[in-house]
Parts: structure tokens; sequence; C-alpha cells
């Protein structure tokens, strides 16, 4: 008797060790998986608040879910999606969604195709996404919807920048990439890619506090070119600045920004970091900021190839540069100033060393008049990064020369002369 009883024990404690395995094998192989396909369709619906399709779903054997051609369009609408994922793992279970509940711990994603824009009125496309429901409550972790703790993995991804308000259209392609959502609130993540032939790698997270969402992030670029598409850079940049943007290049650069708020209003208020940029070589001959110059300070620069070097800093809803150094001829310009949130600009940009580079004979003749040499090479960019004008001395392009008044056409004309002897000296 005690030998039957053990045996029936060794024959049921397999089974039982055995039965989810078989049960999880008739689940796979038995369960509607259009039904399945509906019940994700409809808590992604719910969860995201946007339009969701997807072809197909299966169950895996070794668990989880595998979605094919997942596509995440704006409200009501599939037309035009602002995400699509080829292929996409959940870990989540069927027992999970026969629960209701949506609750995946990791996702793993190959072929994603991300858009991100802002509108021309300074608004996010997935705004509601990025702000967290609820009262304007930051210390009530109830409000955040998403995910309880999940592990993020991206490959093969390209994600599509659209700023509206500055021109920009970047496209960052092969990106791979891994982060982390943590009880609805916290996404931090890293990632790596190329961009316009060059490598770029970011780090950063986002905080979906109610009423107040911060952020971090910091970025570092490596040989990028230079197209149409980088428009924005005229606000960090401003001999780029023009309404139209036809300079060309090769840039490196590393930016640090952090800031919170859901409104144009709060950015500007509480957005700092700093950075740097190299653009080795930069080409200007599409450069309106020389064309403008060149009305009131004639550059007989046959190459304008050159180098650029600058750092700035963000602050109080400004883009301050301290100190830019342009080489495109003998001397390096420097450019220091502003440029704010809104486009408005206001720099200085003079050439160094003009003073021990101006020939003897000029400098004497400079001597007499009482004219200042430093302050003859000060040039003043202001009005707007898609408007931009240039005045020598304070003084507009047309402006008369304070020297008419006292000087008689033969000196007005060997000043002009002499001025010409120091420009080519300069600048050929």
């Amino acid at each position: 008797m005690k030998c039957r009883w053990f045996r029936r024990l060794l024959l049921i404690l397999p089974g039982i060790a055995v039965a989810p395995v078989l049960l999880w094998c008739l689940i796979v192989l038995l369960a509607p998986t259009n039904w399945a396909r509906k019940q994700v369709v409809a808590a992604l619906e719910r969860s995201s608040g946007r339009a969701v399709d997807l072809d197909r779903l299966t169950v895996c054997f070794s668990g989880g879910l595998d979605l094919t051609n997942l596509r995440i369009g704006a409200p009501g609408s599939q037309d035009d999606p602002w995400l699509e994922a080829g292929n996409l793992h959940l870990d989540v279970g069927v027992f999970q969604i026969l629960c209701g509940r949506f609750d995946a711990t990791a996702l793993d994603i190959d072929g994603l195709r991300l858009r991100i824009r802002r509108r021309a009125d300074g608004t996010f496309e997935l705004a509601d996404l990025v702000r967290a429901r609820g009262a304007l409550n930051a210390t009530d972790t109830q409000t955040c919807s998403g995910p309880t703790n999940l592990q993020i993995h991206v490959s093969h991804a390209e994600i599509h920048l659209i700023d509206e308000p500055t021109q920009g259209d970047v496209v960052l392609k092969g990106v791979d990439g891994e982060g982390t959502w943590e009880e609805g609130r916290t996404i931090t993540g890293t990632m790596t890619g190329m961009v316009n032939q060059g490598e770029f790698r970011f780090s950063g997270s986002l905080n979906r506090i109610p009423g107040r969402p911060s952020f971090e992030g910091q970025i570092f670029a490596d040989r990028v070119v230079l197209d149409d598409g980088m428009a924005f850079l005229r606000y960090l940049v401003p001999v780029l600045a023009g309404s139209n943007f036809r300079v060309g290049g090769d840039m490196t650069m590393e930016m640090y920004l952090r800031g919170d708020g859901e409104t144009r209003e709060m950015l500007r208020q509480t957005l700092v970091g700093d950075g740097r940029i190299m653009i080795d070589p930069i080409q200007l001959d599409g450069s309106e900021l020389f064309a403008e110059v060149e009305k009131s300070v004639p550059m007989p620069v046959k190459n304008r190839g050159g180098s650029l070097r600058t750092e700035f800093t963000v602050k109080e809803g400004r883009i301050t540069t301290n100190r830019l150094s342009l080489n495109v001829a003998k001397a390096p310009l420097v450019v220091t100033g502003w440029t704010d949130f809104d486009g408005r600009l206001d720099y200085r940009m003079s050439l160094e060393g003009l003073a021990e580079r101006v020939p003897d004979r000029a400098r004497r003749l400079l001597a007499d008049l009482d004219l200042d040499v430093e302050a003859l090479s000060g040039l003043r960019l202001s009005g707007t990064v898609d408007d931009l004008n240039v005045s020598v001395l304070g003084r507009g392009a047309d402006a008369v020369s304070p020297v008419d008044g006292f000087l008689a056409p033969p000196d007005k004309q060997r000043l002009k002369m002499l001025g010409r002897e120091i420009r080519d000296k300069i600048l050929r």
C-alpha cells in the first residue's frame, strides 16, 4: 500500500509541474488570436488616446506577444501615423489580457519609425502623452498613467524630428537605444545612431509630473553634414542667420539642456543649459550675413571657406554667445551677443587684431583724423534670425560718414584709397 501511494505521488508531482506548460501550449494553439489582437488594440488606444492599427498578433510559446506592423496615429485617424513598428515583442501574458490588464515589464521594438513634431504655434503633436493626467499635484503618484516598470529596447529605428517654428527637419537613422519607464512617471534612456552622415549620442530623462513635466538631456554629435533641415542652428550660431539657410560644412556639437513646464512661457523661464559647436570646414558662399556686410564693407575674399568655433549658454529666455570665432581671412571675426527664443538677435562682430595689421601710412592718416582703428572694425548684427540687419559703428549702411563734413574732395579720395589698402591688406 505504501508503495502504491508513493508511486501515485511521484506521478502527481510531475503532473503539477507540467500542467502550466501544457495549459500555456493549449492557449497558444487554441486561443483566438483575432480576439487577442482586438484586446491589445483596445488597451493601447485607452492608454495612448490615439487610433491604433495592428496587422497581426502572435502568442509566443516562450511567453509574451509578438505584434507585427503596429501603427499609432492621431486621435480618430490612422492615415498619418506618428509611430510605426515593424516587429514588437511584449512580455505581457494572455492571463493578463483575460483579466483586463496590460502591464508589460519588457518591450523590444525592431524597425521603429517615430515622428516628433512641434507645430508652428509651438505646441507638440505628442504633448498629451508627455503631460501626465490628473490633478496638478506633483506628490500624487496615482495621477500618472503608464506602465509600472517597463524595460524598453529599440533597434534599427528611424526618428523624424520636425520643428516648424525654426524650420528644422532632421532624420535620425540606425538608432539603437534602451530605457526604462517607471511608475508611469519617469522615463530615462540613451540612444545612438547616425544623422546626416555623422554619429550622435543622446541621454536624457523625462519626469511626467502632473501640470509641470520636467526634462533633462545631453547630446553629442560628430562630423554631421549641414543641410537645409538644420536651419534651427541660426538660433545658436548667429553668422548662419538669414531667411535662407544655404551654408555647408561639417559640424561637431555638444549640448546640455534642462527645464520644466508644459507651456512656452514656463519653458522660457526655466530652460537652462550650455553647449559648444565647431564647424570645420564651413562654407559661407550662401551666407546672408556676408551679403549684408558687403553692402557696407566690400570683402574681396574669393574663398568663403573657413572654420568656426563657439560656446553658448541658455538662460532667461536667451541664447548668449560670449565668443564666436570665425576664421575666413587672415584675421578672425569675433562675435558676441544673444538671440532670444522669439528669434530676435543683437550681436557685435569685429576683426580681431585689426590695429596690428593696418599699414603705417594708413595708421598715421587715421591718427591725424583722430579715428579709432579698433572701432572702425566693429559691426552690429540686429533684427531676427529671418531678417538680419548689419550696421557699421552703430550706423545704417546708407548713413553719411561723419568725416564728409570736414574733408576736401582730394582728401576724401585719398582716404578712400587708403581704406581699400587697409581692406586688401587684411582680407586678401
